[in-house]
C-alpha cells in the first residue's frame, strides 16, 4: 500500500496475505521493527507463516489501549467493533460513551494496571497498544503469553500531522477497509493542504510558546515534532524551532521565561481554563507578555464533563480542523468568520 507521509509502518502484500511492519515502535527504538501477518479468516495458515504473529482479518472485536485509537475507528465506521479500552472516563466519542454506559465496552485498566482477567474474558481478536518506552515489551509479552494478539500503533511518534493521520491506512487494512481508509486520508490531505496554502505567503510569522510545567519539569515539544510542524503550517514560528528532536524534552523554567519574553502567543497550556488557574500553577507567569496581552489559547474547547478531550481523538484524524484553529489564532485577518473546533481563548 502506498504510504506518503508516515514513517512508522509499512504494508506489503503477498500471495494470499499481507504483512505489516512497525518501525521504531516507541521512543528511542531506532532499528527495532515488529512484524504482523494479516490472513483472511477463511484461509489456512500457509507453511511460510508458521510461528509468525498472525492476525485474522477482518478484525471483529478490538481492545484499544489509547483513546486516540478511537478516532481511527470512528473515521472507518468501526466503533461497533470496540469491546474494551483504557481510560473509559476520558472518552469523548458519544457513541462509545453510550456503549460504555450500556456495558458493551469495558474498561480494561491502564499501563501496569491492566486487568488481564477482563481482557481474557472479552476474547478480543486484537489489542491495539502503544509504547512510550521499551517497558511496553513487558506488557506485550504478558499478553502474548495469554495467547492474545497485540499490535503497536505508533502514530504519536510521527513528525507531521498528515503522517499521524495516515495511520488510518494501517487500521483500515485490519478491518478490510483499505479502500475506505485511503479515500478518507486523501480527502483529509486535500483539506489540510488547502488550509496550509492559505497562509503560505504571509509576511508575519508570530512566535509561539507551548506547554506548561508538570511537577517542576517543562516538557517542550521537539523542534522537529508534529506540533512544531502544525505551528509552521499555520504560519507561525515555534519558540524552540532550533531544536532538532522530534521527541519532547525538558527545559528549565528560566529558559522558558527568556524565550517567552519574545513570544506572541501561548498555546496548549495543559488543562487550564482561565488566567487565574494559570497563575495558580505558578505566579511567575504573571510576567509573561502573553498573560498581559491576552494571547493564550488552549486546545480544550471540546472537553466533556469527565475530562475526555476530543482533541486527542478526532483531532488525530482531522488535522485540517486543528490547523484551521491555529490559523484563526495566528492570522485572524485571513478569515474572521471561521469557528474554533478544538481551541478556545483563555481569559
Amino acid at each position: 500500500m502506498p504510504i506518503s507521509y508516515a514513517k512508522g509502518f509499512r504494508i506489503d502484500e503477498f500471495q494470499g496475505y499481507k504483512k505489516i511492519t512497525i518501525l521504531s515502535p516507541w521512543q528511542k527504538s531506532e532499528g527495532v521493527s515488529l512484524e504482523y501477518y494479516l490472513l483472511p479468516r477463511s484461509k489456512e495458515i500457509p507453511s511460510e507463516l508458521k510461528g509468525k504473529q498472525i492476525i485474522r482479518t477482518p478484525v471483529q472485536k478490538i481492545i484499544c489501549l489509547s483513546t486516540s485509537h478511537i478516532g481511527f475507528l470512528r473515521a472507518l465506521g468501526k466503533t461497533s467493533s470496540l469491546i474494551g479500552l483504557s481510560g473509559a472516563d476520558l472518552v469523548s466519542d458519544t457513541t462509545v460513551q453510550r456503549a460504555i454506559k450500556e456495558n458493551r465496552v469495558k474498561d480494561v485498566g491502564y499501563d501496569q494496571g491492566l486487568n488481564y482477567e477482563t481482557i481474557l474474558a472479552l476474547k478480543p481478536d486484537l489489542i491495539m497498544a502503544y509504547g512510550v518506552g521499551g517497558e511496553v515489551t513487558g506488557v506485550i509479552n504478558k499478553l502474548k503469553d495469554l495467547k492474545l494478539n497485540v499490535i503497536l500503533n505508533g502514530e504519536y511518534l510521527e513528525k507531521t500531522p498528515l503522517a499521524k493521520t495516515e495511520w488510518i491506512k494501517l487500521v483500515g487494512v485490519l478491518f478490510d477497509k483499505e479502500k475506505e481508509a485511503t479515500e478518507y486520508f486523501t480527502n483529509i490531505e486535500k483539506k489540510y493542504l488547502q488550509e496550509k496554502n492559505e497562509v503560505a505567503k504571509v509576511n508575519f510569522h508570530p512566535l509561539v510558546l507551548t506547554g506548561l510545567p508538570f511537577k517542576d519539569s517543562w516538557w517542550m515539544a521537539g523542534g522537529n515534532s508534529n506540533l512544531a510542524q502544525l505551528i509552521t503550517d499555520a504560519g507561525g514560528e515555534f519558540i524552540w524551532k532550533d531544536n532538532t528532536s522530534s521527541e519532547a524534552f525538558v527545559v528549565s523554567l528560566e529558559d522558558v521565561i527568556v524565550r517567552a519574553a519574545k513570544a506572541d502567543y501561548w498555546i496548549n497550556c495543559g488543562t487550564v481554563n482561565s488566567i487565574s488557574e494559570l497563575l495558580a500553577a505558578d505566579n511567575r507567569f504573571s510576567s509573561f507578555p502573553q498573560v498581559k496581552k491576552g494571547t493564550i489559547y488552549n486546545n480544550n474547547l471540546a472537553v466533556n464533563k469527565s475530562g475526555g478531550n476530543d482533541y486527542w481523538e478526532n483531532g488525530v484524524i482531522r488535522p485540517d480542523l486543528v490547523l484551521s484553529d491555529l490559523i484563526k489564532i495566528f492570522h485572524p485577518e485571513i478569515d474572521s468568520t471561521r469557528n474554533f473546533n478544538f481551541y478556545k481563548k483563555i481569559n
